[in-house]
């Protein structure tokens, strides 16, 4: 399955050429690279849920949206995003039922939100899923830069102490994730402790 079988080829070329050339090259982490990444693993967890063809378009559009509101500001950036999608998506054929819906969904990204349906999970482990992946380590440096570039930590020490309080407090939300990533999960967390003590 790509994206395009269920959201609009102008809306996505659209944010996909904004988030490549507007977007303050401070964010390391939240950019175009992630947009398409969290798609990728909404494709890739949602395939093993019976979603509707509308289930779809609203959690691929919530995904192509997640993280559009950094485009003005990483402070409050889910909200901005919601805001967004409430403006454009009139022209792209969604109603207001599915406006709202998207909106919930890209607020279900902030990060002390707590999903109450599979949508909802669905795109809160996505943004996430990097967390129990091969990649973590390198994943996790460019959003290292960013915090610092950001003024969100001071220095390194300040970052890996966060980034293990987050990780130990953190819960993938999908049966799907929680068997598919468990080990890597671990791994990640037991190198995040050596980081934090070096």
């Amino acid at each position: 399955m790509d994206i395009k079988d269920h959201v609009s080829e102008k809306l996505i070329e659209t944010v996909y050429e904004n988030l490549s050339k507007k977007l303050d090259k401070k964010y390391h982490y939240h950019n175009l690279i992630h947009t398409k990444r969290v798609i990728s693993s909404a494709i890739n967890i949602g395939s093993h849920y019976n979603l509707s063809d509308s289930g779809w378009k609203i959690l691929l559009t919530s995904c192509l949206l997640h993280d559009y509101g950094f485009l003005y500001s990483h402070i409050d950036h889910e909200e901005k995003g919601s805001e967004i999608a409430k403006s454009i998506l009139p022209s792209y054929g969604f109603n207001d039922n599915h406006i709202k819906s998207v909106q919930k969904l890209i607020l279900i990204t902030k990060v002390d939100a707590k999903p109450t349906n599979l949508l909802e999970s669905i795109i809160r482990d996505s943004d996430l899923e990097y967390l129990g992946s091969n990649e973590f380590k390198s994943i996790s440096e460019n959003l290292k830069k960013e915090w610092i570039d950001c003024g969100v930590v001071a220095d390194d020490s300040n970052f890996y102490d966060a980034q293990l309080k987050f990780l130990n407090a953190h819960n993938f939300y999908t049966d799907y994730m929680n068997k598919e990533c468990k080990a890597n999960k671990e791994a990640n967390i037991n190198y995040a402790e050596m980081m934090n003590k070096s």
